[in-house]
């Protein structure tokens, strides 16, 4: 869909402003909420948004954690029925379960249902993955949901903090 530019004097109709200015939504997290001795994905408890069926839509979010080293993070999305696809990159560092480190930053293709493991640095130490895609949505309208777990069972919290946010822009009409 082209930007609309508007010129002094035009008039928005509704339709320009459910076109224009209406196609973003976003949710922000606004408490901590920690996992112990879990690997089971769980629904984060703030972000998550509601998208209309047959949508085309650019994701991004930020998510602010902290994981202990053998614990790291594991994340995942969960997203309506009907042949709805997302296709994404976790843009992240690296598990350090798995890449012997954090150093490295994994930017590797994920779709629905994959789960990465974005390394951890100790606990109380604060690090962000930035994961982005392409969600189109099938025939059915729900809601888009951030999901995470440890990836490796630890007796150490692993956190998602707030201000960590989920952003959704409509890309069709």
């Amino acid at each position: 869909m082209p930007i609309k530019v508007f010129a002094d004097g035009d008039r928005p109709t509704a339709t320009d402003f459910n076109l224009h200015f209406m196609q973003q939504v976003h949710a922000l997290k606004t408490a901590s909420e920690s996992v112990v001795s879990s690997t089971t994905l769980q629904d984060d408890d703030h972000l998550a948004v509601p998208v209309d069926a047959g949508t085309t839509y650019w994701v991004t979010a930020v998510i602010h954690y902290s994981a202990a080293t053998a614990g790291d993070l594991l994340m995942g999305w969960s997203a309506p029925g009907g042949g709805t696809t997302f296709e994404w990159v976790s843009d992240a560092f690296a598990s350090s379960s798995t890449a012997g480190g954090v150093d490295a930053v994994s930017r590797s293709y994920q779709q629905l249902g994959s789960t990465p493991s974005p390394g951890g640095n100790g606990t109380g130490v604060l690090l962000a993955c930035i994961p982005r895609g392409i969600l189109i949505t099938g025939s059915i309208a729900g809601t888009f949901r951030f999901r995470w777990a440890q990836f490796a069972s630890s007796a150490t919290a692993t956190t998602v903090y707030p201000e960590s946010i989920l952003i959704l822009r409509r890309l069709t009409e």
